[in-house]
């Protein structure tokens, strides 16, 4: 198939449709339109049969994206997310698919807690003695347009497919719309379906250039860069690394001037990365991580307080859901899965102490899972454990279970395609919780 039949088949009515089901139906968002999918959904055939059209002739254009403010923390600048249409969701959503299909042999995405694997090998081989962190500043909004579609020009052809990526990272993202609007001239939104794949495009001439160098390791996640050297070239290889990327438009943080976004020594002394805290003797979370984690489970408790129900049983199951977190739409979820890669146990038996307090504290009698026996789970039977659940494999009679008993729903009303339906609307909004615990280094 030809790049044009891989975007034409995309961007089908039925294909569509498909990715409306699959990626959008569930979500709570809604763009600057305040159109939400229930109402969309009434409307499905004609806005996908617009959609379509418009992006097959290269007509079509994205609205503005509404502006949401994200907090990083105490002290430091919100990250600004852009919440598109349910329309642009959609199409979104199928040039992602796109993108992917047609970069599969040249673009890899790993997830993070596998990159970790592989720098814990690399580690454990002793043929490096220093540590190279490196983090680019203002990483999306730096991107340049004409650099980018430059870029996917070696790929792509067709003008009309480039417009239409083209509209999509040059919509403004605002509060309010206004005429004064104008288009972005440089930059990617962040939070769109095609932000990340586009950003790996961006710098996939960088990542080439950088794994092909000898004597070197290279890791990038996104926007953090992670190289092992050694300690005699490692000025020398920050600086070139430096000047690929400037090359770009993009700015790395000087290990020198800020070694609190960037870093540079021994890996005697011990680096984080990725959540990660690596050390001589162990590999365990960062104390951010671990921070963030008990927040979420106060959270859980709080709701509890403060709901007019009181409902032990749906308190219990968000606990457990929170500690081994699961299965769902064929991924792993969950602040336990995304790290599976450390070896520190005293971190699993305080988390577990902690339920504990929270237990006493909030003076429920409930009966919760282990982080010790969990991570067990995972990382010796993660395939045939039931004690994490694997949504995915639920059957009607199971969805039924978690409605009745702990979102108290009358089900005997509800057609079987509507359980279906509740079951996952509920749940992907639990499993959306799961992943603010590690939002810093998920992928949309």
């Amino acid at each position: 198939m030809t790049v044009s039949d891989i975007f034409e088949n995309h961007f089908s009515v039925d294909k569509l449709k498909e990715t409306f089901t699959d990626h959008v139906v569930y979500s709570r968002a809604t763009g600057i339109d305040n159109l939400d999918q229930y109402a969309f959904r009434a409307q499905l055939d004609e806005q996908v049969g617009i959609l379509s059209r418009k992006a097959l002739s290269g007509t079509y254009h994205f609205t503005k994206y509404k502006l949401k403010l994200v907090s990083k923390g105490r002290g430091k600048i919100p990250r600004e997310i852009s919440i598109p249409t349910v329309r642009d969701r959609i199409a979104l959503r199928s040039l992602c698919n796109f993108l992917a299909e047609i970069y599969k042999n040249n673009i890899k995405f790993d997830l993070p807690q596998n990159i970790v694997k592989k720098v814990k090998v690399d580690l454990n081989g002793g043929h490096y003695d220093a540590c190279i962190k490196l983090d680019v500043a203002d990483f999306y909004p730096s991107i340049k347009h004409a650099e980018l579609i430059s870029r996917l020009g070696k790929k792509i052809r067709s003008p009309a497919i480039k417009s239409i990526i083209l509209s999509a990272i040059s919509s403004p993202t605002v509060s309010i719309s206004k005429q004064s609007d104008s288009p972005s001239a440089r930059g990617v939104p962040q939070g769109l379906a095609v932000s990340n794949i586009l950003a790996a495009i961006y710098l996939s001439n960088i990542d080439k250039d950088l794994n092909s160098i000898e004597n070197i390791k290279y890791y990038r996640y996104v926007d953090d860069v992670l190289i092992f050297c050694k300690l005699s070239e490692s000025q020398e290889i920050a600086s070139l690394v430096m000047r690929k990327f400037r090359r770009i438009g993009l700015k790395i943080h000087d290990p020198v001037k800020f070694p609190s976004k960037s870093s540079m020594g021994p890996i005697a002394n011990g680096f984080d990365y990725l959540g990660y805290q690596f050390s001589a003797k162990s590999v365990t979370a960062r104390s951010g991580s671990v921070e963030r984690l008990k927040q979420s489970l106060v959270s859980i408790f709080t709701s509890y307080k403060y709901s007019k129900q009181k409902s032990e049983g749906f308190l219990l199951w968000r606990l457990n859901l929170r500690i081994t977190g699961c299965i769902y739409e064929n991924k792993s979820k969950g602040w336990l899965f995304f790290f599976a890669e450390i070896n520190d146990e005293n971190l699993l038996h305080s988390l577990d102490h902690y339920v504990k307090k929270l237990i006493i504290r909030f003076g429920v009698d409930v009966t919760p899972k282990k982080f010790v026996r969990a991570f067990k789970e995972l990382t010796h039977r993660k395939y045939e454990t039931r004690y994490i659940p694997n949504f995915d494999n639920y059957n009607l009679e199971q969805m039924e279970g978690v409605l009745s008993d702990y979102f108290g729903l009358d089900i005997e009303k509800y057609e079987n395609e509507e359980i279906e339906f509740e079951f996952k609307k509920r749940l992907s909004r639990q499993v959306k919780d799961l992943q603010v615990d590690i939002m810093d280094f998920s992928y949309s």
